[in-house]
C-alpha cells in the first residue's frame, strides 16, 4: 500500500473534521422552547439524484439551531456570537447547532470533498475508510454538534449534560460515544468585545462534538425509518433539570 504525504494527511484531517461539520451561577429555570427543523422525507429520491452537488444544502437542511439566541447562520460561517449578557440567570448557557448525519448526507459529503480536493480513486477510497473506521456510520446514528458559550468554559464539557435523542414514540436513546472534534470553521477559543456597562470583552468559547447514538432500537429496527415523524435532541444540565434546551428534526409535515 502506498504511503501518503504529511500534507495530504493534514488536508484530509481538516476536511474530515469539517465534514463531519469554578463556574458561574447556574441558570435558573432556563428552559427554552424547542426549535424545530422541517426536514421532510429523509428518503427523498430527488435529493439522492443530486448527489454531491446537494451537500451544502443538505447540511443546512439537516441542521437545527437551539439554546441561546442565534443570528442567521450560513453554511460556511462560524456560529454567530451569543446575544446575551454573561451572569444573567434567565438565559440558557449554550448555543447549539446540531446536524443529523444520515447516510444520504454522509455519502454526499464524501463525494463533495473527493471532488473538491480532486482526490484520486485511491485517495478517495482511503478517505472513506478513515471516515468509516473513525465514526462507524453503519453502526451509529451520528449527530454533529457545535457548542458555543460566553459563560464558564465548563459548560462546554459534555459530562455536565444529560444528552439524549427521543423519537415520536417516546423512546429515548443516550449516545454510546461522545467524541470531541476539531472545530470545522473557527478556532476553539474566540474573543470579541460585546457591549456591556463595564466596557469589557467576554471570551466566546467553542467546542465541536460528534454524538454516536445506537442506530437501532431494542427490537432491532432502524431509528431512521419511513414511519418516523420526528427526532428530538435534548441537552439537560445535570445539576438543574430545569436548565434544558431541545432541537427537533421533523420528517413529515
Amino acid at each position: 500500500m502506498r504511503w501518503f504525504s504529511e500534507q495530504q494527511r493534514a488536508r484530509w484531517a481538516a476536511v474530515s473534521y469539517s465534514f463531519l461539520l469554578p463556574s458561574l451561577l447556574l441558570a435558573s429555570c432556563a428552559t427554552v422552547s424547542s426549535s424545530r427543523k422541517y426536514v421532510g422525507s429523509i428518503f427523498n429520491s430527488k435529493e439522492q439524484d443530486q448527489g454531491s452537488k446537494s451537500f451544502p444544502a443538505l447540511w443546512e437542511k439537516r441542521t437545527v439551531q437551539f439554546g441561546a439566541p442565534f443570528r442567521e447562520l450560513g453554511i460556511n460561517s462560524p456560529l454567530s456570537l451569543l446575544e446575551v449578557t454573561p451572569g444573567r440567570t434567565d438565559e440558557f448557557p449554550l448555543q447549539i447547532a446540531a446536524t443529523l448525519l444520515d447516510s444520504l448526507l454522509i455519502e454526499a459529503g464524501l463525494q463533495y470533498y473527493g471532488a473538491l480536493l480532486k482526490m484520486s480513486s485511491e485517495e478517495e477510497a482511503e478517505f472513506r475508510r478513515a471516515y468509516s473506521q473513525r465514526f462507524a456510520p453503519e453502526d451509529h446514528l451520528l449527530v454533529w454538534c457545535e457548542l458555543r458559550t460566553i459563560w464558564a468554559e465548563n459548560y462546554l464539557n459534555p459530562l455536565r449534560w444529560i444528552i439524549f435523542l427521543e423519537d415520536d414514540a417516546g423512546n429515548q436513546y443516550e449516545p454510546e460515544r461522545i467524541s470531541e472534534e476539531s472545530s470545522p470553521v473557527s478556532p476553539i477559543l474566540l474573543a470579541r468585545l460585546l457591549p456591556n456597562q463595564h466596557g469589557r470583552g467576554w471570551m466566546v468559547q467553542q467546542k465541536a462534538l460528534m454524538l454516536s447514538f445506537p442506530k437501532r432500537d431494542i427490537d432491532g429496527n432502524s431509528l431512521l425509518s419511513k414511519k418516523l415523524r420526528f427526532l428530538k435532541l435534548t441537552f439537560q444540565l445535570k445539576e438543574d433539570e430545569e436548565t434544558r434546551a431541545e432541537g427537533t428534526w421533523v420528517f413529515k409535515g
